[in-house]
This record gives C-alpha cells, sequence and structure tokens, in this order.
C-alpha cells in the first residue's frame, strides 16, 4: 500500500502496489489463483490444480512477514480472506476474474479466479 513504511522505505512507498492477479489475467493467464499460507490445505489443492493445469498457471500467495508487517498479520488475514469455491464466482468469465482481483479491503478473496482450457504445443 502507499505510504507503508519499511526498512527499505523508511518514509513510506510512494508507489501504489502491483495488483498480480490482475496482471496475471491481463497477461492471458489459463490458471489464475490466490492462496492464503494460513490455510495450507487449501494452498496445497491449489497448488496441485496449478501443477495439473495445461497452460500458464499462477498462484498469488499471501505469506505475511511476522517480523517486519505488524498491519497484515495472520490474524488480519483471517479475518478478512473467503473462499471463492464457497461463492457463485463464475472462474469461466475473466471479466468477473478481474473484478474480484480488485477487491482487497474488508473481504479479500482466495481460490481459483479463473480457469480456462486452451490447447498447448503439447496438443
Amino acid at each position: 500500500q502507499e505510504g507503508f513504511k519499511t526498512k527499505s522505505t523508511p518514509f513510506g512507498s510512494i508507489t501504489p502496489p502491483l495488483n498480480p492477479i490482475a496482471h496475471a489475467l491481463v497477461s492471458h493467464g489459463t490458471f489464475v489463483a490466490r492462496g492464503f499460507s494460513g490455510d495450507p490445505e487449501h494452498l496445497k489443492s491449489l497448488i496441485v490444480k496449478a501443477i495439473n493445469h495445461r497452460g500458464f498457471s499462477y498462484i498469488d500467495v499471501f505469506q505475511p512477514c511476522v517480523t517486519f508487517n505488524y498491519l497484515n498479520t495472520y490474524q488480519w488475514f483471517r479475518q478478512r480472506v473467503y473462499k471463492l469455491e464457497e461463492t457463485d464466482h463464475d472462474y469461466t468469465d475473466r471479466q468477473k476474474a478481474l473484478e474480484k482481483s480488485i477487491q482487497f479491503e474488508d473481504r479479500i478473496p482466495i481460490g481459483i479466479f479463473y480457469k480456462e482450457e486452451r490447447p498447448t504445443y503439447r496438443d
């Protein structure tokens, strides 16, 4: 987030953060997901699905820094994350996935944002 102070940015970050999910979507990734290290079973299932996916797979992983980040802690994430699989999210709709990718305030989606089957060079 802009203004966030760290050892390498003692006066605060001056640029907005990169959105890796949106970046993967507009780069035409065919499997785009996000996991949370505080839910290892869910993260493991995403990794297995990404490995088995035929095409470009990308997983963004929330892994809180317990040493330097006292704001975005495991508890902070646990209170906010929700699984897209437990909603009516259609992971075949790239536009809806992009809309979900910018959701990062009170509720933060994790899970499969987008999945598409396309021919690969192996076909």
